[in-house]
C-alpha cells in the first residue's frame, strides 16, 4: 500500500479524507457554528474531480448530522452512510444508505462496517482504497471521575471495554478518536486504550471543543512504537501522508502553504481539497488551467 492520503480537519469531530479521486466526508457540522467563516466550510468547489464522494453520519446530532449535507448539488457522485437513529430526519433518496451496528456495506469500492458505541449512534471502519479508517463518532470511555460513583465509573467501563472488544483487531492506518477534557483528569483514558489495543499507524485526537492545547499536549505525550499521534487544531489543517514511506512520512500542508501565502485573506489561504487529488492540474496553483493547450 502506497497511496498518499490528505487528512483535512474542520471542527469537533469533522475530518476529511482525500485518498485518490476519492472523498471521505465524517460527522460534517456547520449549521449552528454561525461564527464559522465561510472559507472553513466546505463548498461545491471541494468536490471537483472526485469521482467517489462518502459522507458518513455515524449519530443523528447536528454536531455529527448536519442537513446541509443534503443541498449539495446531487450532480456530484454522492452517496451518504447514514446511522440507524438518523433515517428519520434524511430524505429518501437512493443515495442514502442506512447502517446499524454489526452491519456492512459497500459504496463504489469503499467497504464500510459499523461497530457500536457507548453514546447514541455507531463507530465506522472504512476501507478505502487499500488504506483503513476509523472513526469514533462518540464511542469513549464517558465517565467523570470527579463526579461519578464508583458503580457509574464501573459501569461506563465494562461498557467501553465491552463495545472495543467487539471491534476485530484488524491493521489500522487512520484512526479518529475523542479526548475530550470535560472528563476531567481522565480525558485521554479511552484514547489511551483504543491505541494499546489497536495500534493504528496515525491517531488523530478530535472532539476537544475550544480546547486545542489538550489535543497538542496529548499528541506529544502519547508516543508508542506504533502509533504516531499528530494533532489537527486549526479549521481545514492538513495532514499530508505517505503510507509507502518506511518510516512513516507526515507533512501539515497548512503550515507549508502559510509560509508562501502571507498578506492573503482566510479564503485565499485556503486550498481546496480537490487540490489533493494526485496529478490534479489545480494543485500547484490558484489559477485556471486550459486543458487544451
Amino acid at each position: 500500500m502506497s497511496k498518499p492520503a490528505a487528512i483535512t480537519f474542520f471542527h469537533q469531530s469533522t475530518f476529511t479524507v482525500a485518498i485518490e479521486r476519492t472523498l471521505l466526508i465524517f460527522s460534517y457540522r456547520e449549521t449552528d457554528l454561525p461564527q464559522l467563516e465561510e472559507a472553513y466550510r466546505l463548498s461545491e468547489k471541494d468536490f471537483m474531480g472526485f469521482q467517489n464522494i462518502v459522507v458518513f453520519v455515524p449519530r443523528n446530532s447536528l454536531v455529527h448530522h448536519d442537513p446541509v449535507i443534503y443541498t449539495w448539488k446531487q450532480s456530484f457522485p454522492i452517496t451518504y452512510v447514514i446511522c440507524e437513529d438518523a433515517r428519520k430526519d434524511a430524505p429518501n433518496r437512493p443515495n442514502v444508505r442506512v447502517i446499524d451496528k454489526g452491519g456492512a456495506l459497500s459504496v463504489a469500492g469503499v467497504q464500510v462496517k459499523a461497530y457500536g458505541s457507548t453514546d447514541a449512534g455507531i463507530s465506522l471502519m472504512v476501507k478505502a482504497c487499500g488504506i483503513r479508517i476509523f472513526h469514533a463518532g462518540d464511542l469513549n470511555l464517558w465517565h467523570w471521575r470527579e463526579e461519578n460513583t464508583l458503580r457509574e465509573i464501573a459501569q461506563a467501563e465494562e461498557l467501553f471495554y465491552q463495545v472495543v472488544s467487539e471491534i476485530p483487531k484488524d491493521p489500522m492506518d487512520i484512526c479518529m478518536f475523542p479526548v475530550d477534557p470535560n472528563l476531567g483528569g481522565f480525558y485521554d483514558a479511552g484514547a489511551n486504550h483504543f491505541i494499546m489495543t489497536f495500534k493504528p499507524r496515525v491517531f488523530f485526537p478530535m472532539h476537544w471543543g475550544n480546547r486545542a492545547e489538550i489535543a497538542q499536549d496529548y499528541a506529544r505525550r502519547m508516543r508508542t512504537p506504533h502509533t504516531q499521534v499528530y494533532a489537527l487544531t486549526q479549521p481545514r489543517e492538513t495532514a499530508l501522508i505517505d503510507f509507502g514511506a518506511t518510516p512513516l512520512v507526515i507533512r501539515n500542508a497548512d503550515s507549508e502553504r502559510r509560509a508562501s501565502a502571507r498578506g492573503r485573506t482566510a479564503r485565499e489561504q485556503v486550498m481546496n481539497l480537490s487540490a489533493y487529488i494526485p496529478e490534479d492540474p489545480f494543485s500547484e496553483t490558484d489559477l485556471p488551467v486550459d486543458i487544451n493547450k
